[in-house]
């Protein structure tokens, strides 16, 4: 015979459970992302881009366009000097609106709330992703040769969540 109070333990655990299930997907974000395998594509060339100036790329390009044209694909590349370029998801962490580069205010901006990211880092600095606790865009991983060809070969952080700032980043903040 099982007594009551094993009972009511039974139920008190087993709703919980039920309670929390709901939340388990979310444990993903919490924990760092396993590294997926990403090919390496051309996604342009750097003397195509004026000093100051930015191209946007999918990343990683399917051949199909339904595929292709998700924001979740999309990265902003800049051109930050003669001979570098920076490459971010062009998803703001706030509400996900497409961001782009203002050469004017020489920062990254979303034009739906007026976030604004730095261009060196992606460091969120002014509007609603200035009071998040993950203000870094994920940075599209890049190599350029000696060709100028600049080629995509992966993607640091969780597109629309940011990612985990390096050490000499947060020493520039």
């Amino acid at each position: 015979m099982v007594d009551r109070r094993t009972v009511i333990k039974t139920i008190f655990v087993a709703s919980g459970i039920a309670a929390l299930a709901p939340f388990f997907p979310l444990g993903k974000f919490l924990t760092p992302e396993a590294q997926a395998s990403y090919p390496r594509q051309k996604v342009g060339n750097i003397n195509s881009i004026p000093v100051l100036g930015q191209i946007f790329v999918t990343y990683p390009k399917t051949g199909d366009p339904s595929k292709d044209n998700d924001p979740f694909r999309q990265f902003l590349i800049i051109r930050t000097s003669e001979n570098e370029v920076k490459a971010y998801s062009r998803v703001c962490l706030h509400l996900w609106c497409l961001i782009d580069y203002k050469k004017d205010k020489d920062l990254i901006e979303c034009p739906c709330h007026g976030s604004q990211y730095l261009k060196e880092n992606g460091y969120g600095i002014a509007g609603p992703v200035a009071k998040q606790p993950n203000r870094w865009l994920p940075v599209l991983q890049i190599e350029v040769d000696e060709n100028g060809d600049i080629y995509a070969i992966g993607i640091e952080g969780e597109i629309g969540y940011g990612r985990s700032p390096k050490p000499e980043e947060l020493r520039s903040i």
